[in-house]
């Protein structure tokens, strides 16, 4: 049995990360008001101020604290201290506002001091809960995920037995490897979440071969040192049980800041596809009036964690390749249709690809999604190159307004556009992904390659 289909909740992990967001502001509201009942203060609509900047700066704040980022492996000790961190901060930001704003005077200093030790507890205690459910459900069989180890050393004997005792993890194991062709043969057929890579610090030709083969999975890879590995230091570190591991590569988008993905998405798609929704039915008439043939074209590409998707565009060739070999447009390319000249020129071929945002295949920003033939041929030639699809492909991106658009006749040019995908990737934020979309705007997603 496939350890992806155990249970529901990872279907639907981004509305359990929105739902937890909601129960803190919940909670953060309503002990604010419960002790104004208990000690019979009136609702007065300073209160109200003050509980509604306190939800939006928990918000805020808890991102940069990495309150809502979800680690099956993470200890109960490191949840409760960033949850308190974040409220301390909020709490010293709220103090500020009340003396920089003079309405200190206003608020009851023994509900306002009393709301700053309830509220933390109470969010505290509804993540205990959260998460004894979810390690009883993992125990169970539910929500689990998959892993293998690679290595013969004393650490992969003992893993297995570590992980075996901690079963509120949720992993399933498919085995053990020594040899990594045979692991990178199964890795394609087989539906692998974790690889723990314990080869010994003697070993260090292995390890470097396997960080480099592996990159070009979507499985996220832990290095599970025999010592402390003083050039890994700058990396994340988790500790399972008692054993400590290097995280080497992993998506960015964990709890709310995937809520916070998804929202901009939402959010920013739905406003964008009702201003362009004139152009879109122009476009489509002068598609069907000038050329026969459909206005919509559905080409399959890779989405995210590589699941084949459909991603729409506006039909600008006089065929629509989607098989093994999809060959790319170059210049004055004898398939590309009178109107699809201008389409490809200003990228306005690539508009119904909102429909795909809303869809929840693709996001606004993230690396552009290649014609599966494409992808079959570089990930052979470029490391890393999958590690691309750890996030959902956009339909701009870091590395096209950096200006690599259009046409990849060489493998150098390929290899700068993944480099600016991964790098996307390692630093995204809010304000990368804003910036991006400006450019785009101001730049008209253009380039000297686009034919």
């Amino acid at each position: 049995m496939n350890p992806r289909h155990y249970g529901l909740l990872r279907l639907h992990n981004t509305e359990f990360s929105f739902f937890s967001r909601l129960f803190d502001a919940v909670l953060i509201w309503s002990s604010l008001r419960f002790l104004q009942y208990m000690l019979e203060i009136p609702t007065v609509a300073d209160y109200e101020y003050a509980g509604l900047l306190a939800v939006v700066l928990y918000f805020l704040v808890a991102e940069l604290c990495s309150v809502y980022r979800s680690s099956r492996l993470e200890n109960y000790g490191d949840v409760f201290g960033k949850i308190f961190l974040a409220w301390i901060i909020v709490c010293v930001l709220l103090i500020a506002v009340a003396v920089a704003t003079k309405s200190s005077f206003n608020y009851s200093r023994l509900i306002i001091f009393s709301w700053f030790a309830l509220a933390p507890c109470l969010i505290s205690c509804e993540r205990l809960l959260t998460l004894l459910v979810l390690r009883y459900l993992r125990a169970h069989s539910s929500n689990t995920r998959s892993y293998v180890i690679l290595g013969n050393s004393l650490a992969a004997k003992k893993l297995p037995q570590q992980i075996e005792r901690l079963s509120w993890t949720g992993l399933v194991s498919l085995g053990t490897y020594d040899n990594l062709d045979a692991l990178l043969n199964d890795i394609e057929t087989k539906t692998i979440d974790y690889v723990f890579v314990t080869y010994s610090t003697e070993e260090q030709g292995k390890i470097n071969a396997a960080i480099k083969a592996l990159g070009n999975s979507t499985a996220t890879i832990y290095l599970v040192p025999d010592v402390l590995l003083a050039d890994l230091l700058g990396s994340q570190w988790v500790m399972l049980g008692n054993t400590p591991l290097i995280i080497l590569n992993d998506h960015p988008f964990y709890g709310g800041i995937w809520t916070l993905k998804k929202l901009e998405d939402l959010i920013l798609g739905s406003i964008i596809l009702v201003l362009i929704s004139p152009l879109l039915l122009l476009i489509t008439l002068a598609i069907k009036m000038t050329s026969p043939g459909p206005a919509l074209f559905k080409q399959r590409r890779h989405g995210l964690n590589g699941e084949i998707i459909k991603v729409y565009k506006f039909r600008t060739m006089s065929t629509l390749d989607d098989g093994d070999l999809v060959i790319q447009a170059t210049k004055n390319d004898s398939r590309i249709t009178t109107i699809g000249k201008i389409l490809r020129r200003t990228s306005l071929d690539e508009l119904p690809q909102f429909f795909n945002v809303l869809q929840g295949s693709m996001s606004i920003v993230g690396p552009r999604p290649h014609a599966l033939s494409h992808n079959e041929h570089y990930r052979r030639l470029i490391d890393s190159y999958m590690q691309r699809h750890k996030v959902k492909p956009g339909i701009t991106g870091w590395a096209q307004v950096n200006g690599f658009r259009g046409e990849t006749d060489t493998l150098e040019k390929m290899q700068s556009r993944v480099d600016f995908d991964l790098y996307y990737i390692n630093h995204w934020s809010f304000g990368l992904d804003l910036k991006i979309i400006l450019l785009t705007i101001l730049n008209g997603f253009s380039g000297k390659s686009t034919y």
